[in-house]
C-alpha cells in the first residue's frame, strides 16, 4: 500500500509571523496601535473565511483591509494590499521543513498539500519548498476554507487517501485536526505554540513540537 502524508502550509511548514509584523509596523508608524490592528485584521480574515459566502483568498485580503480602514477610522490599510500580498509570496520556510520533507521523500512516502490560499500565491510556495510535492489542493479549488469538512472530502477523493497508508500532518488545531478527527484520519499534531494538549473529542492524535521528528517515520 502506498503511504501518503498531507500537510497543511501557513504556521506548519512556512512562518506567517512576517505578515503580523508588517501590519503592525504599518500601524505604528501611523500612531495605531500594533495589537489593537492585527486584532482586527485576524478577526475580520476569520469572520470572512467562515462566516461569508466563499470568496478567493486575495478579496478577502481587500475586504479585510477595508474593514481595518473602517474600523480604525483610516483610509490607511487597503493601500497596503500589493505589501501584503508581497509579504504572502516571501514567507520562509521553517528551517526543520526541507531536512523533513527531503528525508520523507527518500523514504517513499507521496507528500501532498491543503491549504487556505490561492493557486498564485502557492506558485511561490511550491519554489520556496522545491516543488517537492505530489499533490496540491488549495481554496482556489474546493470554493471553501479549512475547518470546512468538504476541503478534507475533496482531499480524501484527489489524493485517493482511501486507498492509501494516509496521516495528516498539522499545525492548526482548529483548522485541521478537529476535521481530520471528523475524518477518521490519522494525524499528529505540529505544536509549534506549545500549547501541550489539545481536547479529548479529537485524540487520538501525536504531538510533536515541530517536524524534526517526522524524520523518524
Amino acid at each position: 500500500m502506498k503511504k501518503i502524508l498531507t500537510f497543511d502550509c501557513y504556521g506548519t511548514l512556512l512562518d506567517t509571523s512576517s505578515l503580523y509584523d508588517l501590519i503592525g509596523n504599518i500601524a505604528k508608524t501611523n500612531n495605531l496601535s500594533s495589537i489593537e490592528t492585527i486584532h482586527i485584521f485576524s478577526s475580520y480574515e476569520d469572520r470572512l473565511m467562515y462566516g461569508e459566502p466563499f470568496i478567493s483568498y486575495e478579496q478577502l485580503i481587500k475586504n479585510v483591509l477595508s474593514y481595518c480602514d473602517m474600523e480604525l477610522k483610516t483610509s490607511l490599510f487597503s493601500n497596503y494590499y500589493d505589501a501584503i500580498m508581497k509579504a504572502h509570496q516571501e514567507f520562509p520556510v521553517f528551517d526543520d521543513v526541507m531536512p523533513c520533507l527531503t528525508s520523507l521523500k527518500e523514504k517513499g512516502y507521496e507528500l501532498a498539500l491543503m491549504s487556505n490560499t490561492t493557486n498564485s500565491l502557492m506558485k511561490y510556495h511550491l519554489l520556496k519548498m522545491k516543488n517537492i510535492f505530489d499533490y496540491v489542493l488549495t481554496s482556489d479549488e474546493t470554493k471553501c476554507y479549512k475547518p470546512n469538512l468538504e476541503f478534507f472530502r475533496l482531499a480524501e477523493i484527489k489524493f485517493d487517501l482511501i486507498n492509501k497508508d494516509h496521516t495528516h500532518i498539522a499545525k492548526g488545531y482548529w483548522w485541521d485536526i478537529v476535521p481530520a478527527a471528523k475524518m477518521n484520519w490519522n494525524k499528529i499534531w505540529i505544536d509549534r505554540s506549545h500549547i501541550k494538549a489539545g481536547r479529548n473529542n479529537e485524540k487520538p492524535y501525536t504531538i510533536i513540537p515541530n517536524l524534526t521528528k517526522l524524520t523518524l517515520l
